[in-house]
C-alpha cells in the first residue's frame, strides 16, 4: 500500500515526534513529584540515559511508547502498512537496545522499571499505575537500604573477626614466650647478627 503523504510531508510529520519530555513522561514525573519523589531526568552518566532516575532508591524508570518500543500484546503497537520491513527492523532494534540497557543498568545495581504509554491512558488508569510505580520505588528503596546494611554489617563483622584473630595471635605468642623462654645467650647472639 502506498503512503498517502508525500515524502516531504512524511518527513515533516516524523520530525515532530519527540524523544524526551513526551506526554507520558511528563504525566509520570508530575505524579511522582506529587507523591514526594525527587529525581533526575535523562542522566547521561547512566547507560541508555533512563527517562527518570531516583538515585536515593536505586531506581531507573523507562517510559516507553507502545509503538516505538514494540509493546507485545498491546493494541497500540500496530505495524505500519507502508514500508513494513523498515519499521520491523527499527522496532526490533529498539527492543534489543532496551534489553541491553536494562541488563547493563541491573548489572550496575539499578532496579529498572518500564512504564508503557498504554498504562497511562485515561486519568484513573494513569493514577493507578503511578501509585503502583510509587510503591515499587519504595520497595526498591527498602531493598537497597537492606543491602547497604548487610554490607555494613559484613564489613563490621569482618573487622571485628580480624581484630579478634590478632588478639588471639598475640596471646599465643605470649604463651609460647612464657612456656619456652629463649636463653639469654641465644638472644644476644641473634641480636649481634643483625
Amino acid at each position: 500500500m502506498a503512503d498517502i503523504l508525500t515524502p516531504i510531508q512524511r518527513h515533516s510529520c516524523m520530525s515532530r515526534i519527540r524523544g524526551k519530555d513526551t506526554k507520558p513522561e511528563i504525566r509520570v514525573r508530575k505524579g511522582l513529584h506529587r507523591r514526594g519523589f525527587r529525581f533526575r531526568l535523562q542522566d547521561r552518566r547512566l547507560p541508555g540515559r533512563p527517562d527518570i532516575t531516583l538515585p536515593k532508591y536505586g531506581v531507573a524508570i523507562m517510559v516507553n511508547g507502545c509503538f516505538w518500543h514494540g509493546h507485545k500484546g498491546c493494541r497500540y503497537a500496530t505495524k505500519p502498512r507502508t514500508n513494513p520491513e523498515f519499521w520491523e527492523t527499527k522496532i526490533e532494534r529498539n527492543r534489543h537496545r532496551d534489553e541491553v540497557t536494562t541488563a547493563h543498568l541491573e548489572a550496575l545495581g539499578w532496579t529498572v522499571i518500564t512504564v508503557w504509554e498504554c498504562e497511562l491512558r485515561g486519568k484513573a488508569a494513569a493514577e493507578a499505575r503511578i501509585e503502583a510505580l510509587a510503591e515499587d520505588i519504595r520497595k526498591a528503596g527498602e531493598m537497597k537500604l537492606q543491602q547497604k546494611r548487610t554490607r555494613h554489617i559484613s564489613r563490621t563483622a569482618a573487622k571485628k573477626e580480624r581484630e579478634e584473630m590478632l588478639q588471639r595471635q598475640a596471646r599465643l605468642e605470649e604463651e609460647i614466650k612464657r612456656r619456652f623462654p629463649i636463653p639469654l645467650k641465644i638472644k644476644t647472639l641473634s641480636h649481634d647478627d643483625n
